[in-house]
């Protein structure tokens, strides 16, 4: 597979490997509602944060959707990744210009985009998918990183989105769309739902929960034969006479010659399909008699399995009913009941305008430019997520993937809620932006303009980025607290957040699926001592609250020896060695 090189590439393909640990810190004063709903808004850098949630999340995304910069020269983004080269150190701190003015502006880019989907892919469930929005300047380069990152065969698709934006300008030729890539961590697992496209009109055959057709197909890849159907094979009539073919043999012998069914073939003998090779006759909307029928075929093999299931009704493999039958013509037609209903077009029409969601905000009061539609984002969620799936999106900007779970969850009330985690770089855009965004429409606000709009319901918890976790010789640094060890401890553990009520000033943290956690840290049992209370021994071991069943005890160190552990079910994870960091 061709490959792409680039400015520091070298320096960026394993960045996020080093890339130290942080830990999150709660700020309550702007979290909203329940915080243990499951949704999270975090402020920093996404590149720390994303490592940061790995020990929390890594494998447990359903769905991703990222709007980076588009890299046109107009946003004026600034690269800040602190990488230990002397080619990317130069542009720490700089604003990136527009093409001719930045000739190393797309490396900027890639070196900025890189690390983040490594981290991405690797948050990601094996059926889980990454969408990405995109413009023009950057789509080739990104669709090469991703076929690396990915994998070229877990592409899964290219969408256009129909941005319906302004169409006064000055180009030559106006833009009115832009590019979604759509891959997957693992594309045979990733399994679209039954969503039918927007543009789809309500009248479209569609939206029906039926399909019907011909399942004539006359062609150069449809070799024609010949299907007897038999006595009780199903009409639409009760009553039907229809003649033999008269020209059988000579038709049949022109066949031959060119090895299927031509449109001249058809015209000189006019001929109707399927040809009859004997009498069709029906009998109260039933056939009488056997009857030979001539045709290439769509679904032959189909239509055999139902003749020989004695014309009884088949399950077909996506749950709908499918049965065959002749038209009052004589035609054999299929029909497909229950169905379900799926129509997904690479194009994507109807879903919103970035204008209509800007004025939106404006009646929040907020100003944000360029936001993408809540319908977009909504509908694309929608493809792949399913209830009590969590939802990334690492360049959070407005909040509207935020605010397109909450939309979703709010439509299917009896479904356990999808869960979002927003990350935001800019702390004023994250507090009032995309953080009062999602708290006005999880508790209902009124417009600038005096319109009530009712709560989507949800909440969220918000966090900043901690210190770093570990220093550069693997140790915890002196600065973390017990509660910020024991939050991360129970993350690593349990996958789960240790709700804020329940960080307790003693070793034990709790309970979680039938084991009993402990952390000895930082002189939890009053000891400030070096290691003060920080090493099991048999005095520890009294000291420590009781919990009958398996028991996981974090320490310094242990002067246990084996049999005792096996007996008190205990089992030891060293500090910081066994912490879980990625």
């Amino acid at each position: 597979m061709p490959t792409l090189d680039w400015i520091g590439k070298k320096a960026v393909v394993n960045h996020h490997l080093r890339v130290p640990y942080r830990l999150l810190k709660d700020v309550p004063a702007l979290s909203c509602g329940d915080p243990g709903t499951g949704n999270l808004i975090v402020q920093g850098d996404n590149l720390l944060a994303l490592k940061a949630l790995l020990p929390f999340y890594g494998g447990q995304v359903k769905c991703i959707y990222i709007d980076p910069p588009y890299n046109t020269g107009n946003e004026g983004w600034v690269y800040n990744d602190n990488v230990k080269s002397p080619v990317i150190q130069k542009w720490l701190g700089e604003v990136v210009g527009k093409e001719g003015e930045t000739l190393d502006r797309h490396d900027r880019w890639l070196c900025m985009m890189y690390p983040r989907l490594e981290l991405l892919k690797m948050m990601l469930r094996d059926d889980g998918v990454i969408m990405i929005s995109i413009g023009k300047d950057e789509i080739a380069y990104l669709k090469n990183i991703c076929d690396s990152i990915y994998g070229v065969t877990n592409l899964i698709e290219v969408l256009i989105w129909n941005t319906h934006g302004h169409t006064e300008n000055q180009e030559d030729i106006t833009g009115v769309h832009e590019y979604i890539l759509v891959y997957a961590r693992n594309k045979i697992h990733a399994k679209i739902n039954n969503v039918v496209a927007p543009s789809v009109p309500a009248d479209s055959k569609i939206r029906r929960d039926f399909a019907e057709n011909s399942i004539t197909k006359n062609g150069a890849k449809n070799p024609p034969t010949i299907i007897e159907l038999p006595v009780g094979f199903p009409c639409e009539v009760d009553n039907l006479e229809l003649p033999p073919f008269p020209r059988w043999d000579d038709f049949k012998a022109a066949i031959d010659e060119v090895g299927y069914i031509t449109r001249e073939l058809t015209g000189r003998y006019k001929a109707t399909y399927p040809v009859r090779l004997d009498e069709m006759k029906v009998d109260s909307g039933r056939l009488t008699a056997p009857c030979r029928v001539f045709t290439g075929w769509m679904s032959a093999d189909k239509l055999k399995k139902y003749i020989n299931n004695n014309c009884q009704t088949l399950e077909d493999k996506d749950g709908s009913n499918l049965f065959f039958y002749l038209s009052k013509n004589g035609v054999v037609y299929y029909k497909r009941e229950d169905r379900q209903l799926h129509y997904v077009e690479s194009v994507l029409t109807n879903l919103g305008t970035t204008e209509k969601n800007k004025y939106m905000l404006e009646g929040m009061g907020i100003e944000f430019a360029y936001p993408k539609p809540v319908e977009l984002i909504a509908y694309i969620i929608s493809l792949y997520s399913n209830p009590g799936d969590i939802i990334i999106d690492s360049f959070a900007g407005s909040g509207t993937t935020g605010h397109a779970v909450l939309m979703l969850n709010k439509a299917n009330p009896e479904a356990t809620p999808l869960r979002f985690i927003m990350i935001e770089m800019e702390s004023a855009i994250a507090q009032h932006t995309t953080a009062e965004r999602i708290k006005r429409m999880a508790q209902g606000y009124t417009t600038n303009k005096g319109d009530v709009i009712s709560a989507l319901g949800g909440g969220f918890r918000y966090c900043e980025l901690g210190g770093e976790l570990f220093n550069e010789y693997g140790q915890i640094h002196d600065e973390v607290t017990f509660g910020e060890l024991a939050r991360h401890v129970w993350f690593t553990e349990f996958l789960e957040p240790l709700p804020r009520e329940r960080v307790p000033n003693s070793p034990f943290l709790g309970e979680c699926n039938g084991v009993g956690l402990y952390l000895l840290y930082n002189g939890i049992l009053g000891d400030k001592s070096s290691n003060g209370g920080n090493i099991l021994t048999r005095a520890i071991l009294e000291r420590l609250p009781q919990y009958d069943g398996p028991k996981i005890i974090f320490c310094a160190g242990n002067l246990l020896g084996p049999d005792r552990l096996r007996a008190a079910s205990i089992t030891i994870r060293q500090t910081p060695y066994e912490i879980k960091v990625s």
